[in-house]
């Protein structure tokens, strides 16, 4: 037995590593799809016909979890959670910049402990640092074009397919697709760039759908909703391909795979917001062997925060203390959360608007910093038909009119019965018969942000202050406007023009 070991070190020490224990791990998928509704998938409710068969397919084999979350409703922070296991204030992900990590990700934590790690497409908001190579044992990314190809989806898992084997380790995949994000299919600029090129395998029309009941029905906003359900349409195309692959390989029964979105639908009242259509989406998890078909979690709220830990107590390695969530791995009998915790703090091109919402099985109170009356709400949304529509339509509608202005200005504080009002259209914040939900909700969020250090904790203390929560805004706009000055960006661009040249890192002080 000594000789062995001593065999066994004398060649580790030659650079020679050995990943028998590993090699009965499973391996482990995390697919996301950008930007699409909880509810838009079938499984979920959505009464379009065959509009996602394979993710429905994927929850009927394994384990639907109605109330899934996601810790922040934009793209680089929300996937940020996921891998840091952390929420984007405490990481230092809350925009599109790039941040010097104090902590080991879990990619990072999967390869010490052998795993092969890989993301395909959506490296940068995958990755918080822009050093790929700590998360990554590979990457793969497509063309501009072919990320809306589902096909393209199905080689690209292949190729990660057959790295992995070569590595002769378990393996830990990310695959991001890009739809149901904008550009929709058949929008304008969907075809002027080529995206059209990749039709979805049904095509949908008005007769189809149904209006979302946060927008007005509108011919063109409805003529967006069409184009929005054909991109979920070839997004489950991608899903269906990804699938596919992983059959054909010989990894399909050591596989566990989860499956969400980064955040709601790019429409007013849903992504960049911490409503339920910006929080809330498919959550889905198939574990062959283990979880076996047709079970569905109508009970516990479950969220991105928690994949962190879920993954790492299903393997036994030791979960970080940094790690904020709940592991939800069906084989133990974990507590779940009372709460989920959401947030927005800037969009993509740095402009800050910060929100923190708590939600129950039940209520949803909402915190917005900046809802005054003197600032308006800025996201790229606002380029996008469905708003400038809104915006046409509120000088002649009073109805919209309302909406519309709510959308701009918002309130200081706002709470939803979301059982009874799942689309947050009635603000009942003020309804005394609601008085001690507030109440209790606010302390929940006040413990909330100090455990977490929230730098947003000041302006919830001054909250009935509106010099106080002003002078705080100036504050973070102008903190911002250096930061998109100075830091290394995800993005070409931000609100200050050009980010070719930025080399800093956003510095995060060390988690205690």
């Amino acid at each position: 037995m000594i000789n062995k070991i001593l065999f066994f070190c004398i060649l580790n020490a030659f650079g020679f590593q050995f990943y028998e224990a590993q090699n009965n791990q499973p391996n482990i998928i995390i697919i996301t799809l950008d930007d699409m509704n909880w509810d838009s998938a079938g499984i979920y409710g959505n009464t379009i016909l065959e509009i996602t068969p394979n993710i429905d397919q994927l929850g009927k084999e394994g384990l639907v979890f109605e109330y899934g979350y996601v810790q922040a409703s934009n793209c680089s922070p929300s996937r940020g959670v996921i891998m840091s296991g952390m929420y984007p204030h405490q990481s230092g992900m809350r925009g599109f910049y790039y941040v010097k990590p104090n902590q080991k990700t879990l990619p990072e934590i999967l390869k010490d402990n052998g795993y092969f790690t890989g993301v395909i497409n959506k490296t940068k908001d995958s990755s918080l640092s822009p050093n790929f190579d700590l998360y990554w044992d590979t990457i793969l990314e497509f063309n501009s074009r072919e990320k809306r190809s589902a096909p393209a989806y199905g080689t690209m898992v292949s190729q990660f397919l057959g790295r992995a084997k070569d590595s002769k380790k378990p393996f830990f995949c990310v695959v991001n697709i890009a739809d149901p994000h904008k550009p929709f299919f058949n929008d304008d600029s969907s075809r002027k760039i080529g995206f059209d090129a990749f039709k979805p395998s049904k095509i949908y029309s008005s007769e189809d759908i149904e209006m979302p009941e946060f927008l007005p029905n509108k011919p063109k906003i409805k003529n967006e909703i069409i184009n929005y359900y054909n991109s979920v349409k070839r997004g489950d195309d991608c899903v269906g391909y990804i699938l596919e692959s992983l059959k054909k390989s010989t990894q399909n029964e050591n596989s566990i795979i989860f499956l969400l979105s980064d955040h709601g639908m790019p429409l007013p009242f849903a992504k960049s917001t911490v409503y339920q259509n910006g929080l809330r989406v498919p959550f889905l998890m198939h574990w062959p062997n283990q979880i076996f078909g047709g079970k569905k979690n109508n009970k516990d709220l479950v969220s991105a925060i928690d994949i962190g830990p879920t993954i790492l107590d299903i393997l036994n390695i030791p979960i970080p203390d940094y790690f904020e969530g709940f592991s939800f791995n069906p084989k133990s009998q974990n507590l779940s959360p009372k709460y989920v915790f959401g947030q927005f703090d800037e969009n993509a091109g740095g402009i800050p608007r910060p929100s923190r919402t708590i939600i129950s099985n039940r209520y949803g109170y909402i915190f917005n910093a900046w809802a005054t009356g003197k600032y308006e709400f800025k996201s790229a949304v606002n380029s996008h038909t469905s708003f400038k529509v809104m915006k046409s339509e509120a000088e002649i509608n009073q109805k919209v009119k309302k909406r519309f202005e709510f959308w701009k200005f918002r309130e200081i504080e706002e709470l939803y019965d979301y059982h009874k009002d799942p689309n947050g259209l009635n603000n009942i914040i003020d309804d005394p018969k609601y008085k001690s939900v507030v109440r209790q909700l606010r302390i929940e969020l006040k413990k909330q942000m100090q455990h977490t250090n929230d730098y947003m904790l000041i302006a919830f203390k001054n909250r009935d202050d509106k010099d106080f929560l002003n002078n705080w805004m100036e504050e973070q706009l102008l903190q911002a406007n250096i930061r998109t000055k100075n830091l290394k960006w995800k993005r070409p661009r931000n609100n200050s023009g050009t980010t070719k040249y930025h080399t800093q890192l956003y510095q995060q002080n060390q988690i205690k």
